[in-house]
């Protein structure tokens, strides 16, 4: 009887021992997650800082020959050569340097704009799209972050107000500023775009157009007067969760309005 008892007992201690180290490895890895997580969300706002001076908003219809760079590239690929260009969003949170990572299509779905681990993530495109914006569709990523960062406020262009209110979409890279004028914005199923569509084909441009021309939802807006013709246009494409169901997509898409030459200031 009494060996019996010394066998629950040590049944029990084992358990228990079991039980803490799987609670000291669940602490750490909280630990771990939120410090990783505050120094990415750091490091962002330090890069916004660093990366680009004040955004000049431009006049569609009276388009300068030339602006000034308000991004920092120089400092910016040096800390990581693979930032190519910066994205915002005027009167929007978005507003963030852009990085590709050839031969690893995911790796800056979790890594920061640094390079370093980050479960937040970056703006980044694939290696299926070059970093010219030379591509008939330019795909771009982003998460949609609880904290309203990344591209989370994507969602909000479901509103014919936010819509209306914010019409383009800047890039800069250390060349030009392209402005694209937004034509569409709506609920997407998970298909890879650029995957699932050869947007160098006419066949496919159109059909993929004409069907989003057609949608009508209320989640979607759209400009039609605005929409691209195949081989005149290039399209950037802003790829986000849906709030609604982070199994589909929220797409926010631009056709290219202008291109203007950059000139440096002596900051940058």
């Amino acid at each position: 009887m009494e060996k019996k008892n010394n066998t629950r007992q040590t049944l029990v201690r084992l358990i228990l021992i079991v039980i803490a180290i799987a609670a000291l490895l669940a602490i750490a890895w909280c630990v771990w997650y939120l410090v990783q997580y505050y120094q990415g969300a750091r490091h962002g706002q330090e890069v916004q800082e660093i990366g680009v001076t004040e955004i000049r908003v431009i006049d569609p219809e009276n388009v300068p020959e030339v602006v000034e760079l308000p991004v920092d590239f120089e400092t910016l690929q040096a800390m990581n050569p693979d930032v190519y260009a910066w994205i915002t969003i005027p009167g929007t949170a978005v507003n963030y340097p852009i990085v590709q990572r050839k031969g690893d299509v995911g790796f800056y779905a979790n890594h920061s704009s640094e390079g370093a681990y980050y479960t937040g993530g970056s703006i980044y495109s694939e290696d299926y799209n070059t970093t010219t914006f030379r591509d008939p569709v330019t795909l771009l990523y982003g998460h949609n972050l609880r904290n309203g960062t990344m591209f989370a406020q994507l969602n909000d262009f479901a509103d014919a107000e936010v819509f209306a209110q914010h019409p383009q979409i800047y890039v800069y890279t250390p060349d030009s500023m392209l402005i694209y004028q937004i034509f569409f914005a709506g609920v997407h199923s998970n298909e890879h775009l650029l995957l699932n569509h050869d947007f160098t084909q006419r066949e496919d441009f159109e059909t993929f157009f004409t069907d989003l021309k057609d949608t009508r939802s209320l989640t979607a807006q759209l400009r039609e007067e605005d929409f691209p013709a195949y081989g005149e246009d290039k399209v950037l494409v802003l790829s986000t969760c849906f709030r609604g169901n982070n199994r589909q997509r929220f797409l926010v898409q631009g056709r290219l309005l202008a291109e203007i030459p950059v000139e440096y200031t002596t900051n940058h």
